[in-house]
């Protein structure tokens, strides 16, 4: 009961898709039932004539059969029995071809298109004995046993005020003729079992509405199944973060080991450091090989010193390469002529070096 009262959260999409495939959803079967019976009704009035054409003929073929014309034996019995088959057959084949089709329509309304074979899987909890004594205590049980019991005695009611309003026809019903006698158990039949349908359409959609609210009633989460399922879709915060931090030590040691391949490193000059690279001939353009702010603009300039590669300061410059370039990136065209400038300063120094003694 108290885990029940912690679930107070809706259910998450992500739980509602889960529990779909496993075939776990809100349907009524005697929505179903109910769809399909009064279809059966309406097509009992409707067909009427097509009923009593095929079931006069039927009656009189059998009626009229003379067994003694023909020589019994297990071939002739069994050609008769088929023969009797496909005439009630084509009878009563329209009201089941239209009772299965409304069936199936009244499920995929409730369901949608559902494929999943989960409930086939062996589950020993359905032939455990201490849980199949609780489900038949369960609340669920005593609601489906209650809600049967009112529809048992709602039916014999309606049956019963039936006969009772038709009582002096159906006595007199003897002197109608048969054909006249058919279509009057026919149009009471159809009143009878029209009165019933209503009354089925009506349970079956309260019982669809009550195993929906159920439906959403189970499906409800706590606080911290929503947590939980936040963290399975997305990851652990914490190793998250601990898979990110793995992910820019990684990147920072790739960009320390290209670092001796620059040909300059601009800084602005304290906080932030990027390393260019550029030779004539292998680059279509200079290169942004590293570049980082404070802490990792230090360790480039350090390594920059250890490796003898040129620094210089030029704010701007820094600055619009460590927002606009990537590293492993060319720099766009509008900083052609500022890179120019700087390597042509760095080629000067390069010059000096050479000649100086």
């Amino acid at each position: 009961m108290a885990d029940r009262d912690s679930k107070t959260e809706e259910a998450t999409p992500k739980r509602l898709s889960d529990a779909r495939k496993k075939g776990q959803i809100a349907k009524s079967q005697d929505l179903v039932a109910a769809a399909s019976f009064f279809t059966f009704t309406i097509l009992m009035g409707l067909l009427g004539q097509y009923i009593y054409i095929n079931g006069r003929g039927f009656m009189e073929r059998s009626l009229s059969f003379d067994l003694s014309m023909i020589e019994m034996s297990p071939n002739n019995a069994g050609s008769l029995l088929m023969d009797s088959l496909v005439q009630y057959g084509l009878m009563v084949l329209p009201f089941l071809l239209i009772a299965l089709l409304v069936g199936l329509v009244a499920n995929l309304i409730q369901t949608g298109f559902l494929h999943t074979t989960e409930p086939l899987k062996p589950d020993l909890n359905r032939i455990n004995p201490i849980q199949g004594f609780k489900n038949i205590f369960s609340i669920k049980s005593l609601f489906n046993l209650s809600k049967n019991l009112i529809k048992l005695i709602l039916v014999f009611y309606i049956t019963y005020k039936n006969l009772m309003g038709s009582a002096i026809k159906i006595v007199a019903s003897g002197n109608v003729g048969t054909e006249k006698l058919f279509f009057f158990i026919l149009d009471f039949t159809k009143d009878l079992a029209m009165d019933v349908a209503v009354l089925m359409v009506v349970l079956g959609i309260t019982d669809y509405i009550v195993q929906k609210w159920e439906y959403k009633r189970n499906m409800k989460m706590s606080i911290q199944e929503i947590k939980d399922e936040y963290k399975e879709m997305e990851g652990d915060p914490q190793i998250k973060s601990q898979r990110q931090q793995r992910q820019r030590q990684l990147a920072m040691s790739r960009m320390m080991a290209d670092l001796p391949s620059s040909t300059v490193v601009v800084t602005n000059p304290t906080h932030i450091a990027v390393a260019l690279r550029y030779e004539a001939g292998e680059d279509e353009a200079p290169v942004v090989v590293a570049k980082g702010a404070d802490y990792i603009a230090e360790k480039i300039k350090e390594a920059a010193k250890e490796h003898n590669i040129p620094i210089l300061e030029n704010k701007p410059l820094a600055r619009t390469l460590y927002k606009e370039v990537e590293i492993g990136e060319y720099i766009p065209e509008k900083l052609y002529k500022a890179v120019a400038e700087v390597l042509a300063l760095v080629y000067e120094i390069n010059e000096r070096k050479k000649y100086k003694i």
